[in-house]
Order: structure tokens, then C-alpha cells, then sequence
């Protein structure tokens, strides 16, 4: 009896996805211990124990493979694609789907752990820093045509709600790094909600 294709495929996809958490606690590790230039690509590939081609192929770079955890926020625009009325709409649907994201996060305490390490790192850390701008700007436009498409919004109304949708989520996320260095414990859902608060109440004439 053959093992059906999506079943086979499925198991590929758990491996890979296990191997790259393998690999992004490894290189938080040795961030943490040594610092991003302190640290080679072969010694988080001997930690992690896969080799120096299998680390490249799933992480990329020694910067990218702490991100393995941002993979569900791409998810969530790809999703997005009920018809807009305008800029407004569309970031209104942006947050939502962010917030349900948030929501998740919060609640699978690995990977919030994970996410945590990572955004801390990235105070003190400016290739990281530079490594998550890349991305998140990367990932954005990657999606700007087939949001356009969807919504039937102009591509420059599409970035212009990501951009804003963007630098709320980078601020809550910076935020929830400074509450835990200051031994606050805060909800990412409700620190999302407050950043909102502020930008409105900031653009309020």
C-alpha cells in the first residue's frame, strides 16, 4: 500500500518546519551568547545539528533564520481579498487579520517565546534590524498586486494601508519588547489596540 502524495508532502513540510525552529533556536542561542557578528553560519549549523547546504537552503542567511515564526503574518495577507471601498476599509481588514495573528501568537507559547527572543535582539542588534525592515518590506510588496486585484483598490492605496497596518504591528512588537525588559507582562492584542489608539488620537485634527 502506497502512502498517498499529500500525505508524503504533508510530512516533508512538518520536517522542514521542525528543522528551521531547530535551526532559529540554535542561532538565538549563539546571538544571545555571542552576537550576530560574533556568530558563523557553521557553528548554528553544528548546533542545530544539520549541515552548513541544508542550514542555507531553509534559513538563507544567519540573520534570516530567527524569523521562522513570521511566516503566519505573510499568511494573513495573503488571505486578504474581499472587495474595499476605499484605504480605510482595507485597513480596517488589515488589522483584523493581524490582530487574529497576534491572538495566536499569544497563545502558543513556544513560538511567542521565540518571537520575544527575536524582537529583543533586534534593539541591540542593527543586522537584524536591517534583516526584518528587508522583510517586512520585501513581503509587503510581494502581495501589493494580488491585494489590488482582489480589493479593487489602486496598487498605491494598497501600499499605503500596508505601510500604516506595517508600522503598527512594528511598534506593538517593539513595545511588547520593552515592556518584558521592563518586567511588564502585556497581551499582544491589546498592546495592537493601544498603538492604534495613539496613532489616531496623534492624527486627530
Amino acid at each position: 500500500m502506497t502512502t498517498p502524495v499529500a500525505a508524503v508532502e504533508g510530512l516533508r513540510d512538518r520536517r522542514r518546519r521542525e528543522t528551521s525552529i531547530e535551526i532559529c533556536a540554535a542561532a538565538l542561542d549563539l546571538f544571545e551568547q555571542k552576537g550576530v557578528h560574533g556568530t558563523t553560519v557553521d557553528e548554528i549549523a553544528a548546533r542545530a545539528g544539520v549541515s552548513p547546504r541544508t542550514f542555507f537552503r531553509l534559513a538563507g542567511t544567519k540573520e534570516d533564520a530567527v524569523f521562522v515564526d513570521d511566516g503566519r503574518f505573510a499568511a494573513a495577507l495573503a488571505e486578504v481579498g474581499e472587495p474595499c471601498d476605499d484605504i480605510a476599509a482595507l485597513l480596517a481588514v488589515l488589522r483584523g487579520e493581524f490582530a487574529r495573528e497576534l491572538a495566536l501568537l499569544d497563545a502558543d507559547a513556544r513560538a511567542r517565546e521565540r518571537f520575544l527572543r527575536v524582537r529583543r535582539l533586534i534593539a541591540h542588534e542593527s543586522a537584524l534590524l536591517g534583516a526584518a525592515v528587508r522583510r517586512e518590506v520585501t513581503s509587503a510588496d510581494r502581495f501589493v498586486p494580488g491585494i489590488a486585484q482582489r480589493t479593487g483598490l489602486a496598487e498605491l492605496d494598497v501600499r499605503a494601508a500596508l505601510s500604516a497596518a506595517g508600522l503598527e504591528m512594528r511598534m506593538t512588537l517593539d513595545e511588547w519588547a520593552r515592556c518584558y525588559d521592563d518586567g511588564e507582562t502585556s497581551s499582544l492584542v491589546d498592546l495592537h489596540r493601544e498603538v492604534q489608539a495613539r496613532f489616531a488620537a496623534a492624527l486627530r485634527p
